[in-house]
């Protein structure tokens, strides 16, 4: 066996059974009202970690789906003084680990050599994004993943009391009814994009920048489900609500309470922690591209 090998089958043997008092790797690992341990309670198995480069100008990403008491894990190369960045718009817990399977308290890399991150759920399962940098992490405005929802005719039931006036001198032009109606698009179109035939067109017709590329870049959300025999089934979800909207500047920004049923479908079945129905706050963001309005992002809010 190889010793780069071997140092990787006694770190993952080591990290699963690992009982050395540490703190959290980061103050915002997990999102708030996610409880996350001080060390991961679960394994990692070599065939769950990944080596990757991480990049000192621009940023590495990864997705994955994590199930309960499964964990993943990314193993990377840095430099005695280099301080990790990372960010995550999903519900997840995250720990970080030296080549001599010190867990760190922080995300300053003390030591020249290999890192493993371990990456797993607070509870249930989750699907999530992980943006990564060893050099400064451009901030996103929001998540990518293939939750919120489809419906045909979406339309908000109740329009916002503290909508900004179209007529705005600093507006950006786009108006409540378009924003609203693109989201109600946006919606009835995933059920095209997350099961088949998985179409790509469709997420470029409605989509842009960062949500664009999360679900169409090799390992993305569409690929993720392919890979896996895996597809979703989008029912009766709309808006219900809208609770806010900013036209103002180059990127309005629109919330919404959106009621959602849809069903994760795998290999064996239903995936029940990823199915049911729920009503959800979310706040989209939008960008002209080529005269037309798209959605750049959107994000969970209170």
């Amino acid at each position: 066996m190889k010793l780069n090998n071997l140092w990787l089958y006694l770190m993952l043997i080591i990290i699963g059974g690992c009982s050395a008092a540490s703190s959290n790797p980061n103050s915002n690992a997990g999102f708030a009202g996610s409880t996350c341990p001080e060390k991961p309670s679960s394994t990692l198995d070599s065939k769950d970690v990944k080596a990757i480069s991480i990049a000192t100008s621009g940023s590495t990403k990864e997705s994955g789906q994590l199930n309960g008491g499964k964990s993943l894990g990314y193993t990377f190369e840095a430099q005695s003084g280099q301080k990790l960045s990372y960010q995550t718009k999903d519900d997840i817990c995250i720990w970080i680990f030296t080549q001599d399977l010190t867990l760190l308290s922080n995300t300053d890399l003390p030591k020249s050599g290999k890192y493993t991150i371990q990456v797993a759920a607070p509870k249930g399962s989750t699907t999530f994004n992980l943006e990564m940098s060893l050099g400064t992490l451009q901030t996103s405005a929001s998540p990518v993943s293939p939750n919120p929802q489809t419906t045909p005719n979406n339309t908000p039931n109740t329009p916002s009391s503290n909508s900004n006036s179209s007529n705005n001198s600093n507006s950006s032009g786009l108006t409540q009814d378009q924003a609203s109606q693109l989201i109600a698009n946006w919606l009835n179109s995933k059920a095209q994009i997350f099961s088949p035939p998985f179409d790509r067109q469709l997420v470029a017709n409605y989509t842009t920048g960062p949500l664009y590329t999360d679900i169409t870049k090799p390992g993305g959300s569409i690929d993720w489900l392919k890979n896996n025999s895996s597809r979703y089934d989008y029912r009766n979800s709309r808006i219900t609500q809208v609770l806010s909207f900013d036209n103002s500047g180059s990127q309005p920004a629109m919330k919404v309470e959106i009621y959602e049923e849809r069903t994760l479908y795998g290999p064996r079945g239903i995936d029940s922690n990823q199915s049911g129905s729920s009503t959800r706050n979310y706040m989209y963001f939008f960008v002209s591209e080529n005269g037309s309005w798209k959605i750049y992002d959107y994000r969970a809010a209170e």
